[in-house]
């Protein structure tokens, strides 16, 4: 309860300061996105150590972190290029993972479904250097 309420105030304090922020994420290049992608991979990786060593509560958070720490600077420029694409992701990252996570899924579990976003990142990528 304590993290979604975190999470729903990071929200709303990042709305309210400005438009900077917002037109930043805009204007990530796709170089930028890649490179997003890449930290987004590294920390889903740790998530899934996490969970091998029964730390569920720190994967989530990692998860969590990697969703608005770096998720979010790829989703206009993957926008531009297969929206349904950056929408799947976004759902995969933020909710199905997280759930999976808290719901005591086993290491091997959260890893398959790492496996099945890195696919989908892999994808990204070529979208965003092609």
């Amino acid at each position: 309860m304590l993290i979604v309420l975190i999470a729903a105030l990071a929200l709303a304090v990042a709305g309210c300061g400005g438009s900077d922020e917002s037109e930043e994420e805009e204007s990530a290049t796709p170089a930028e996105a890649v490179a997003e992608i890449g930290e987004i991979k590294t920390m889903l990786a740790t998530a899934v150590d996490q969970v091998r060593s029964g730390d569920a509560k720190a994967a989530e958070e990692t998860v969590g972190d990697a969703y608005l720490e770096h998720f979010e600077h790829v989703e206009h420029p993957l926008g531009e290029k297969d929206h349904e694409l950056m929408e799947e992701l976004e759902e995969a990252i933020s909710t199905d993972l997280r759930n999976d996570i808290k719901d005591g899924k086993s290491a091997d579990e959260i890893s398959s479904a790492v496996d099945e976003i890195n696919t989908d990142l892999d994808k990204a990528v070529e979208l965003l250097q092609g």
